[in-house]
């Protein structure tokens, strides 16, 4: 019968497990009525598994951590569009580490979270969630198969809080600019890309026989070397009149079955260097935050920052300062984010801005792009109404400055008429006959119309604490 006693002032428990050896555990009780509950539980499990009434743990306690982590890599990760990333953050991080040696039976909540403590010195929140959830998923999978029979260590564990930040994106006018600076072997490509919303693996991998131009239809069910797209899913969607030449040239350059394929036909490997391509385009568009302008006479070193490019002398040596643009922070992906946010701002409606870029759930359309949407909280922040004015007050010549003149200019900026909203045929159907592909070097007359469009008013969201959005008033 199982008995407890007190020693150095905690309860210990006295029981016999399930191969009827005697064994002695401290327990977290603070009386001896708690403690004596927790170990008639223990031996009442104990002598169902003896009898076969319940099924017994493994009698190494499943093995270590490590090898709990290979296993689901090897069964269960093996064929996820994430295997690589799985594959590359577990060994970095996780069986590198002295968690990894930790037999399944030891490892506690409390170890899991001095590791991922630990960790978070050097890794980012959102890192230390992944390592969280791999160990987390590998549990769940072992007691699924009974390869473990204990509790999930890790559900007791906090998960970290991720800032939430928008993505930056093209603005409507930067758009031609950056095709303009796009060398030709890069045009279809982008263009695809910011037309449809597709992923990189999903535009490598994107293959002729995907693509009906008679249709007009274009079928997404593959990402690089997977039979699968990231969601799992096959979607058709339909290809935009000014989209089409560009994918028409790009076939008829390929020297295989692939659209986009490298100069010899295979497809292009994971690092390839789309996101410095797109960051040269941007600098040669212009598409930067500042200038920073070097001497380059050696062992001079002189560099300032400027917000334009123009002809400067180094202040030491008279020699001219060379201009580098500080290109705004876009990656490739984004041009993903720029896809749905033009599409929102020219009024295109969520769900079928989420149709486009195949979110599955609804809620991860809102979350990101629900901000963009033209009425978005407008009315809301218009209830304010507490009839305040601007004080007037005296300029040098003594005459009253018109802050209320000032405040009707820009009421007036705010309630421009909208441009002309871009991308809209992805939605519609065409707008006229098309001109045929043309070459390459030759823009599209769709975009070189919006070389001349306006901005459309968008006034970017503020978050709040806890990635909640939030109005205050100051």
């Amino acid at each position: 019968m199982a008995s407890v006693y007190e020693k150095a002032g905690k309860w210990y428990m006295r029981y016999k497990d399930h191969t009827g050896r005697w064994r002695d555990k401290v327990t977290q009780a603070r009386t001896k009525t708690e403690a004596r509950r927790i170990a008639d539980d223990l031996e009442r499990k104990a002598e169902r598994q003896r009898l076969g009434l319940e099924e017994r743990p493994p009698e190494d306690g499943g093995g270590s951590l490590g090898e709990l982590l290979r296993w689901w890599l090897d069964t269960y990760s093996a064929e996820s569009p994430s295997h690589r990333s799985n594959v590359s953050h577990i060994e970095r991080h996780l069986l590198g580490s002295s968690l990894a040696a930790v037999p399944l039976t030891a490892l506690s909540a409390s170890r899991i979270e001095l590791f991922l403590q630990e960790k978070s010195r050097e890794l980012s929140p959102q890192t230390v969630n992944h390592l969280r959830g791999y160990i987390s998923r590998a549990f769940n999978e072992a007691r699924k198969v009974g390869r473990y029979t204990g509790p999930n260590p890790v559900a007791t564990v906090a998960k970290r809080k991720v800032p939430r930040r928008p993505g930056d994106y093209l603005r409507l006018e930067e758009v031609p600019r950056l095709f303009e600076a796009l060398a030709d072997r890069w045009r279809p490509l982008f263009a695809t890309a910011l037309y449809t919303g597709l992923r990189k693996g999903e535009l490598l991998a994107l293959r002729k026989m995907d693509v009906d131009v008679r249709a007009r239809l274009l079928t997404v069910q593959r990402s690089w070397e997977r039979d699968t797209t990231k969601g799992g899913h096959t979607d058709v969607l339909p290809i935009s009149a000014e989209l089409l030449p560009f994918l028409e040239e790009a076939i008829r350059r390929s020297p295989s079955e692939l659209v986009f394929p490298s100069e010899d036909g295979t497809m292009m490997r994971r690092d390839v260097a789309l996101e410095s391509v797109l960051r040269r385009a941007l600098g040669r568009a212009g598409v930067v935050t500042g200038w920073r302008h070097v001497c380059r006479r050696k062992g001079c070193g002189h560099a300032e920052v400027a917000a334009d490019d123009g002809a400067r002398k180094c202040p030491s040596c008279g020699m001219s300062l060379w201009p580098k643009p500080q290109v705004r922070p876009i990656r490739f992906h984004d041009l993903r984010h720029t896809t749905a946010t033009l599409l929102l701002q020219a009024g295109v409606p969520l769900a079928s801005v989420q149709k486009i870029l195949r979110h599955r759930d609804p809620r991860i359309t809102v979350e990101v792009y629900g901000h963009l949407t033209p009425d978005y909280l407008r009315t809301e922040v218009d209830t304010l109404s507490f009839g305040l004015r601007p004080a007037q007050r005296q300029d040098d010549s003594g005459g009253q400055a018109a802050a209320g003149a000032e405040a009707t200019s820009a009421a007036s900026v705010l309630h421009a008429p909208a441009s002309e909203p871009f991308a809209a045929s992805v939605l519609q159907g065409p707008a006229g006959k098309n001109e045929g592909p043309g070459t390459i070097g030759e823009l599209p007359q769709g975009f070189q119309a919006l070389t001349s469009a306006r901005d459309t008013g968008f006034e970017p969201v503020a978050f709040g604490s806890g990635g909640q959005r939030s109005i205050q008033l100051s």
